[in-house]
């Protein structure tokens, strides 16, 4: 590619393929400057822009991706490829937690095509986030009249009934996803939870157990295994699970709760 660049520089095609070449290659460093010298060159060309935003929001830059979207979205006019730049703008605003900028972002997307899957799957993860979680499960089962086969939809329509307080139904869902992927360690953890809820702990204990032999790096399957063991009395498993839910970095990614699990439960047992 390089021999190629040495005999056309300015070639589009050409310094497309070597920066996702050196992409491929793990080095982001040259990949990003050759999407900008590539931008240089074509100082309109939203693909240059939009490639550069992948790249940055891949190693994680989003508000510098956010702008490469945003420069697509000032010259692009196919509407299928705005479509694109707003939900991947959207997900940018999703890292920096950014939900209302995320929402409308994935609003307008579905202002293109409203049967597009993506965008409904995104629009049903950020409604919580912005006051219209009443209209997450109407994007949710949305998507399963469009594809009924889309797995991921059943997970997210039941942890939207376990939010609700519905477990029952919830436990249906995951029931569902279960059947379709038998392997799917976070729907074992999330029924579980649910079984917790409705008293049922042995059943929700051999769930929970499942998750984590699929998945043993989970921090949260061990914070409701913690959960369950506290509930059948078992004090001293429980506080096994509450201490690898700490080493598993459950503090960081989700709060304080085991912390005050450990307190309350532990540190008075002299545990």
């Amino acid at each position: 590619m390089n021999a190629a660049l040495r005999l056309d520089s300015t070639n589009a095609q050409y310094l497309f393929l070597k920066a996702n070449a050196l992409e491929k290659l793990k080095d982001y460093q040259e990949a990003f400057n050759t999407y900008t010298k590539l931008i240089q060159f074509y100082p309109k060309s939203s693909y240059a822009y939009s490639q550069r935003g992948i790249l940055l929001t891949s190693i994680q830059e989003p508000e510098y991706a956010i702008k490469d979207f945003s420069e697509a979205l000032g010259f692009e006019t196919v509407d299928t490829v705005r479509l694109t730049l707003y939900i991947n703008r959207g997900a940018a605003k999703v890292n920096i937690r950014d939900f209302q900028g995320a929402y409308d972002d994935f609003f307008a997307a579905y202002k293109i095509d409203s049967l597009n899957v993506g965008t409904l799957n995104n629009l049903a993860a950020v409604c919580d986030e912005v006051g219209k979680g009443d209209q997450t499960l109407d994007y949710l089962y949305r998507i399963l009249k469009i594809d009924p086969t889309f797995v991921g939809t059943y997970a997210n329509i039941g942890f939207k009934y376990q939010e609700m307080g519905d477990y029952k139904k919830a436990i249906g869902f995951f029931d569902k996803v279960i059947s379709m992927d038998p392997k799917e360690a976070l729907s074992y953890n999330n029924r579980a939870f649910n079984k917790y809820k409705l008293g049922d702990l042995q059943s929700a204990l051999t769930d929970v157990n499942t998750s984590i032999k699929l998945y043993p790096a989970n921090s949260y399957a061990f914070r409701n295994r913690a959960l369950i063991y506290i509930a059948m009395k078992k004090t001293g498993q429980a506080c096994n699970d509450i201490k690898e839910a700490l080493r598993l970095g459950y503090t960081k990614m989700y709060g304080e709760e085991v912390e005050e699990l450990q307190t309350k439960n532990c540190k008075a047992a002299g545990m």
